[in-house]
């Protein structure tokens, strides 16, 4: 067995790898299929394919008379070259939002009930799955709400909406709901990770909200409707 080393990677290959043209563009394009590469046709996907097709006419140039790696090295290196460009382009893709742009509604056209939510958000927890406990948990205070006629059943409403439509109705739990909309927004648009403690903090903030009284706006006297509360005078 000969070991050769590609950026830090260590692949061991069989002694007499020796593919040729055909076999080794065949490897490229089959990882290049595989479904860890595939995604909407976006303008990135779209980069990315033109850059695989770059890297596969490397490849080629790489396969010649006047070049001293093996073809299986080249091949290697190409992949590896691959992975960093999509792990690159992924990247790009999560973190391309500015701060309060581009932020997706939390309930979407998905219409589950609160309860359905929050069983969900609860089954994620015992699986350890803490980012779908995460989301669904603040989707379950969400859904509640409109239920509640506490919010509007506004489907593109964003977490930041929901979490500054709420505290009117539940100040106590203000800058609980302002933190559970920004771990919303890191967990689901910015790429970061939901721990353990994160999933019970929401589906805590969630109960809360299921049983807390809302405070209703005080209507003054000068708010009423003078012809439905002054009393009748004969004339």
């Amino acid at each position: 067995m000969s070991r050769s080393t590609v950026s830090s990677h260590i692949f061991v290959l069989p002694a007499r790898l020796e593919p040729g043209n055909d076999e080794a563009r065949r490897w490229l394009r089959d990882e290049l299929a595989k479904p860890a590469y595939r995604d909407t046709r976006d303008p990135l996907q779209r980069a990315m394919d033109a850059i695989g097709r770059w890297l596969s006419d490397l490849l080629n140039g790489m396969h010649g008379p006047s070049n001293p790696l093996p073809t299986a090295v080249a091949v290697l290196v190409t992949l590896a070259l691959v992975a960093l460009v999509v792990h690159t382009l992924r990247f790009v893709r999560r973190t391309r939002r500015g701060p309060g742009e581009g932020a997706s509604a939390v309930l979407g056209d998905e219409r589950l009930t609160a309860a359905q939510y929050r069983t969900r958000a609860e089954q994620a927890l015992d699986d350890g799955r803490y980012a779908d406990c995460v989301l669904d948990a603040l989707r379950a205070v969400a859904a509640g709400a409109v239920e509640r006629t506490l919010l509007e059943d506004v489907p593109s409403l964003t977490a930041h909406e929901i979490a500054t439509r709420l505290e009117s109705p539940f100040p106590g739990q203000a800058q609980d709901l302002r933190a559970a909309a920004n771990r919303f927004d890191a967990v689901a648009y910015g790429g970061q990770e939901a721990t353990r403690s994160d999933a019970e903090r929401l589906l805590a903030l969630d109960r809360t909200i299921a049983t807390a009284r809302p405070v209703r706006p005080q209507v003054t006297a000068s708010q009423k409707d003078p012809e439905t509360d002054s009393v009748g005078v004969p004339s």
